[in-house]
């Protein structure tokens, strides 16, 4: 289930800035692979904040076995870094959270990059 955050906003003198506080907390399928997923969650998820940080799980299917991986990471704002703890070496993945809109911060894919090149999270 991914959870919805709020939009915050700040006022200092004439600036505003807006924070965009990601929902990404879900087990996403990659695109185009049945097999594979990511877990991904908030470290805290009572803390509502535009960063933070990340723990989850890689579950994919290798020699026909599933092989589970822990990940840790963080993000700012829309953008996403995590490094997924393999036998074989780490792999670190960096990239960007597409929400449904402006407004609705709910995160509908995850576009990835890494050493085995790219990866698309998505329901």
């Amino acid at each position: 289930m991914i959870f919805s955050l709020l939009l915050l906003m700040m006022s200092c003198g004439a600036e505003s800035i807006l924070l965009f506080i990601p929902a990404f907390s879900a087990t996403w399928p990659a695109v185009g692979d049945q097999d594979y997923f990511i877990d991904l969650r908030n470290s805290d998820p009572t803390e509502m904040s535009h960063e933070g940080t990340i723990t989850g799980f890689e579950d994919r299917l290798v020699n026909n076995q599933n092989e589970i991986n822990d990940l840790t990471g963080s993000y700012d704002g829309l953008e996403i870094e995590f490094t997924i703890e393999r036998s074989s070496g780490n792999v670190q993945y960096t990239g960007e959270m597409i929400p449904v809109s402006d407004e609705d911060h709910n995160i509908i894919r995850i576009e990835l990059q890494s050493s085995e090149g790219s990866l698309v999270l998505g329901f």
